[in-house]
């Protein structure tokens, strides 16, 4: 399996070129995160030249497995970008490596604070102390989203005031 993904500018097609494929899922480096590559780094690209430019267009796709930050239990989240497009300049090369800009990409789409529920799962801790997700449905005459009748501010109430 590749490891980069190169461009060939010599020769190159008038109507463009089409790259598919996929490279090495180690090139992400990120084994010690929290988030690691279980897959390679998939990608449908259409490459054209514009006098000194290329544009790179298409999708690229990955799956990571992440710790969830509420559980602590791994999920598999996939990375999916269908709009890329990048652009690189090609100015006395023969060929262009875009293999750090793919990459970049990708993992700027891994989110910050990893939760089960982001890979459609329902998160156990849910079952524990109650769902305090922020992004449910607004009941309407309800005082406390939490299904125990607690509300995530009740801890507060016990400090003395002043």
């Amino acid at each position: 399996m590749q490891t980069r993904i190169k461009v060939p500018l010599e020769e190159f097609p008038e109507d463009g070129l089409v790259l598919h494929g996929e490279a090495d899922g180690a090139l992400f480096d990120i084994d010690n995160t929290g988030a690691r590559s279980v897959s390679p780094l998939g990608y449908e690209l259409e490459a054209k030249l514009y006098d000194t430019e290329l544009l790179v267009s298409g999708s690229v796709y990955a799956t990571f497995r992440m710790r969830c930050d509420r559980c602590l239990e791994e999920f598999d989240y996939e990375v999916e970008i269908d709009d890329l497009a990048l652009s690189f300049d090609t100015k006395g090369k023969f060929e262009v490596d875009i293999t750090e800009e793919l990459r970049e990409e990708v993992l700027l789409e891994l989110p910050g604070y990893p939760k089960c529920e982001i890979s459609g799962l329902k998160c156990k801790i849910n079952d524990i102390i109650g769902d305090f997700r922020l992004d449910k449905d607004p009941q309407s005459g309800v005082e406390s989203p939490a299904p125990s009748g607690q509300s995530v501010w009740d801890a507060l109430d016990q400090f003395p005031s002043k």
